[in-house]
């Protein structure tokens, strides 16, 4: 991992199910929510953008965060997040070098989606 970032986490089953990174000064929802149809969890996450301050005043249920962001901004495979060797504390952020953070409006497009 050459660029480790904290995460913060809920859920876990063999990966964190959603999580919270920190990144250029933006915040970022990984969400990979139990699929009722595939009757397991999809091959990737759902990637936010959350609203500044969001943080500060988090609910109990994170499942209703993504309600809150300001762009969907696509999906990235479960494989393709490099987590720390506990997969718990950490992630690769090179793994949003797909999406395009500086042009405020390419927000919601997807670059190199998986």
């Amino acid at each position: 991992m050459t660029r480790p970032t904290p995460i913060h986490y809920r859920g876990f089953w063999d990966v964190p199910r959603i999580f919270l990174v920190a990144h250029r000064d933006r915040l970022f929802l990984f969400d990979c929510p139990f699929s009722e149809e595939l009757d397991d969890y999809p091959d990737v996450y759902a990637v936010f953008e959350l609203p500044h301050g969001i943080d500060n005043a988090l609910p109990k249920d994170w499942t209703t965060l993504a309600d809150s962001a300001v762009a969907r901004l696509g999906t990235v495979s479960v494989a393709d997040v490099a987590f720390d060797p506990t997969r718990r504390k950490a992630i690769d952020v090179s793994v949003l070098d797909r999406f395009r953070t500086s042009d405020p409006t390419s927000r919601n497009r997807l670059v190199g989606a998986a």
